[in-house]
């Protein structure tokens, strides 16, 4: 296997200069006058180097036309051959459907070839499966076990994943230690996701003590590379001054960045902006569509506000309980609190279910809010039959396990 390493480093530079081909749609000596002469004479003689970057030049369109089919046919000689690189480019073929029928099993089995021989790329993919049960059985130990054999070659991703598990506790007790110890790996090593996860940990201090510059330099070092959950953080740490000057206008840029890239909780931060005039000239209309696209795509924090604002005809909406129920509804779906009560306030004439969303709100209240939810409660339960309130009560048990409440 040296000699194949030694080969396909020395080709490189070759495939780099590739010159120009005709189109390309099978290796015959008709329409190969496009590849470099040596490279073709090597994997036509069984290189398996030599076939490895060939199917990289078919597969990137590198001095001829892309193919996948070629490019699969010709990592696969290379993969029969052992070469840990093309076993796990062949399991990517399968996994992706390119050049090959799509199948997580089939790329299962060649991601552990590869990753048998000691290839990082392959442990990674193969643990990758084993997270998502896709080709292999769902196994969060053996994902944390080939994540931690891939890391400890230096896999930036795996690292990251490691820094996750141990934070979570997935497939390993939890460990904030252990998490910042390997997010610290990976973000050295220019990870944005690694980055943003360990600014976190320093900017609520899990793990490490509390420093909110660290934490916005981390911020920033993720979000410049245009990670958009760390734009949006570094913008919540201009809004609310936190390792970094209070500065709206800051903040609107980092929103604006993520928003970009359709990040549901940028659009309701930045759409707070518009509403508010802060860093930006007032502009509600502007500010409702913004909160319109968070809540398309899914966002509860801007379902709530939309629903809040049909209800009561704010932010230059026409007053709308319809619309109002339908977007607090959505909200409240997805267990926001303050959506979930005010859906009770806005159906409580519906005391049935005035009753089941109030249960599921007051467990997360406190103090005088609580109060007043309980009293609610009670109000709408008493005008329940008992079997009517048990039957809903079955149905309060049956979505606090389905999402862990």
């Amino acid at each position: 296997m040296n000699t194949h390493w030694n080969q396909l480093a020395a080709l490189c530079f070759a495939l780099a200069l590739l010159p120009v081909a005709i189109p390309a749609q099978t290796p015959t000596p008709s329409n190969e006058s496009g590849i470099d002469p040596a490279l073709l004479a090597r994997a036509k003689s069984g290189d398996a180097a030599a076939e490895f970057l060939l199917s990289v030049a078919y597969r990137k369109g590198l001095g001829v036309p892309k193919d996948q089919a070629l490019s699969a046919s010709w990592v696969r000689q290379a993969a029969e051959q052992g070469l840990p690189v093309a076993q796990y480019n062949m399991g990517l073929c399968y996994a992706l459907g390119q050049g090959a029928p799509q199948s997580y099993e089939q790329a299962a089995i060649w991601y552990e070839k590869a990753a048998t021989q000691g290839d990082y790329d392959g442990m990674r993919a193969l643990a990758i499966l084993y997270d998502k049960g896709q080709g292999v059985p769902k196994d969060s130990k053996q994902a944390f076990l080939l994540f931690s054999q891939a890391a400890a070659l230096g896999d930036a991703y795996s690292q990251y994943q490691l820094g996750v598990d141990f934070g979570e506790g997935i497939g390993v007790p939890k460990d904030e230690k252990q998490a910042t110890v390997w997010l610290r790996k990976a973000a050295g090593q220019g990870n944005p996701k690694a980055q943003r996860d360990l600014g976190a940990q320093y900017e609520y201090g899990n793990g490490v003590p509390q420093d909110y510059a660290q934490a916005a330099e981390l911020y920033r070092k993720a979000a410049e590379q245009g990670y958009s959950a760390a734009q949006f953080s570094l913008g919540l740490c201009y809004v609310h001054g936190k390792g970094v000057p209070l500065d709206y206008a800051q903040a609107l840029i980092w929103y604006k960045k993520a928003a970009d890239q359709n990040d549901p909780n940028a659009l309701v931060n930045l759409a707070l902006l518009y509403l508010k005039g802060q860093g930006v000239a007032q502009d509600e209309p502007k500010g409702f569509e913004l909160l319109r696209q968070a809540a398309e795509a899914g966002a509860p924090d801007a379902q709530l506000q939309i629903g809040m604002d049909y209800d009561q005809g704010t932010h230059g909406v026409k007053q709308d309980k319809g619309m109002a129920e339908k977007w607090l509804r959505k909200s409240a779906d997805q267990g926001n609190v303050a959506a979930q009560f005010n859906l009770a306030m806005l159906i409580y004439s519906n005391k049935a279910e005035a009753y089941y969303w109030l249960s599921l709100a007051a467990p997360h209240l406190k103090g005088e809010p609580l109060a007043m939810t309980n009293k609610l409660r009670d109000g709408a339960a008493a005008m329940l039959k008992p079997a009517e309130r048990a039957k809903i009560d079955e149905h309060i048990k049956q979505w606090q396990t389905e999402h862990h409440d």
